[in-house]
C-alpha cells in the first residue's frame, strides 16, 4: 500500500514513516481506527514501508521485490490474522485459523483494502455467524513464531479487528506481545480497543486514526474513480465521514440495509403486527454483529430524515433512495426522533447482552408503530 493511496491521515502517516526511518518501530503497536476508516490500509502501508528496499521521503518505491510481494499480499514474512468461523469448506472449529482463508483474503483486500468486517464475512460466507480469533489461531501463530524469517529481515503479524480475539488467544499470545522474537512486529488493528484485555493494551503503543473530512473523501473519490468534483462531493456528503461507505457507493454497492429499514417502516405505518412479527424473526437470525450494523444504518437514516424533513437540510441523492427520503422524512420530527434513536440504542444494548433477539426485535417493532404514527400526527398538526 502506497502512502499516496491513503487519503488524509497525514499526521499519522508522517509518524509512521519517521518511526521506520529512525529505526524506532515498536515491537507491538495498535492502530485505533474509526468507523469506516483506513486502519487496515495504514497497517499495510507501515508494513510495506518497513520492508521496502528503496523507500524515500515517506513513500515506498512499489517496484522492489519486497514491494511487489506486499502489493500481492504474498510476502512470506507478512502474516494476517482476521476474525473467522466455519463455513461449508472449513468445518474444524477447534483448529481453524486465518491461513485457511488466505485466498479469499488476498482477493477481497486486493480489490478494496477499505473493507468492512461485514464485507469480510460475506467473502468467506459466514454472514450468519460471529467471527472470532481463537485457540486455533494462537496455535498457528506460535508455530510461525518458532521459525526464522524467510528473507532475514523483519516479520510482521497484522491482527485485523483484534477486539475479536477471545480470552484464550489473548492469554496465549500475551508473552509474545511482551517479549517478541527479534525483528518481529505485531500490528493490532481495531475500532474498539476497550474490548481488548487490559494486559494487552498495556503492552502496545497506540496510534489514533483521524476522522475524515468531506473534502478529503471527495478528493480521494475524484482521483480513484475519476468522478467529477460535484459528484464526488455529493457522495462524500452522504457518507458523513465514512470512507468505506463512500467507496461502496462509488462502486454502486450502496447501503444494503436501506431496503430492510424501508420495509420495517412500511409495516409499522400499516400497523401490520403479523408482518412485523415475521420481519423480527428474519432480523433475529442474523449475528449480533449484523444486527448491530443494521442498527447503525437505521440510526443514520433517522438522522438524515430529521435533517431533511424537519431542519430542511438538502442532502443530494437520486432514484428510489431519494423518493424514500422525500416521502418518509416528514414522519421523523421533533416529536419522535429522540425516542426513536433511544429505542434503537436500547435494542442494541439488549442484543449485545444476549437477550432473545426475536423478543427484542418484536418489542422494538411494536414500539416503532407508535413512534411512526406519533410523527405522522405531529406532521398533520404542523
Amino acid at each position: 500500500m502506497r502512502r499516496k493511496d491513503i487519503p488524509g491521515q497525514e499526521n499519522l502517516k508522517a509518524v509512521i514513516s519517521r518511526l521506520v526511518d529512525d529505526g524506532r518501530v515498536p515491537h507491538a503497536l495498535l492502530i485505533q481506527g474509526v468507523n469506516g476508516g483506513a486502519s487496515l490500509p495504514l497497517a499495510l502501508y507501515l508494513t510495506q514501508y518497513l520492508m521496502c528496499d528503496n523507500k524515500q521521503d515517506g513513500e515506498v518505491c512499489n517496484e522492489c521485490p519486497s514491494c511487489l510481494k506486499n502489493k500481492s499480499l504474498t510476502h512470506p514474512d507478512v502474516h494476517f490474522v482476521s476474525p473467522i468461523n466455519t463455513n461449508k469448506v472449513v468445518k474444524d472449529t477447534k483448529n481453524m485459523h486465518s491461513d485457511m482463508y488466505s485466498d479469499e483474503w488476498r482477493e477481497v483486500v486486493s480489490k478494496n483494502a477499505f473493507l468492512s468486517l461485514q464485507d469480510w464475512y460475506a467473502a468467506i460466507e459466514i454472514e450468519k455467524k460471529q467471527g472470532i480469533i481463537g485457540a486455533g489461531e494462537s496455535k498457528a501463530l506460535r508455530g510461525k513464531l518458532a521459525l526464522k524469517s524467510y528473507e532475514g529481515k523483519s516479520r510482521v503479524f497484522i491482527i485485523w479487528h483484534a477486539d475479536r480475539m477471545n480470552q484464550e488467544f489473548g492469554n496465549k499470545m500475551l508473552k509474545n506481545f511482551e517479549e517478541p522474537n527479534p525483528n518481529t512486529i505485531f500490528i493490532l488493528v481495531t475500532e474498539s480497543p476497550s474490548k481488548l484485555l487490559t494486559t494487552i493494551l498495556s503492552r502496545v503503543q497506540r496510534f489514533q486514526e483521524e476522522h475524515y473530512s468531506d473534502p478529503e473523501i471527495a478528493n480521494y473519490l475524484s482521483e480513484k474513480f475519476q468522478l467529477d468534483s460535484n459528484e464526488a462531493m455529493n457522495l462524500s456528503f452522504r457518507a458523513e465521514g465514512n470512507l468505506q461507505a463512500a467507496v461502496k457507493e462509488a462502486l454502486d454497492v450502496g447501503d444494503p440495509w436501506l431496503e430492510v429499514f424501508r420495509n420495517w417502516m412500511r409495516l409499522s405505518y400499516k400497523r401490520d403486527l403479523y408482518g412485523l412479527y415475521g420481519w423480527s424473526q428474519e432480523m433475529a437470525v442474523n449475528t449480533r454483529d449484523t444486527q448491530r450494523i443494521f442498527i447503525e444504518s437505521a440510526l443514520k437514516v433517522l438522522d438524515r430524515c430529521f435533517r431533511m424533513g424537519w431542519l430542511e437540510i438538502h442532502i443530494p441523492m437520486e432514484g428510489e433512495e431519494a423518493e424514500f427520503y422525500k416521502n418518509f422524512s416528514p414522519f421523523i420530527n421533533a416529536s419522535n426522533v429522540q425516542a426513536f434513536m433511544e429505542l434503537l440504542e436500547e435494542t442494541s444494548f439488549h442484543i449485545e447482552r444476549n437477550v432473545n433477539p426475536k423478543i427484542a426485535w418484536y418489542d422494538t417493532s411494536i414500539k416503532s408503530v407508535r413512534l411512526v404514527h406519533q410523527g405522522k400526527k405531529a406532521t398533520a398538526v404542523s
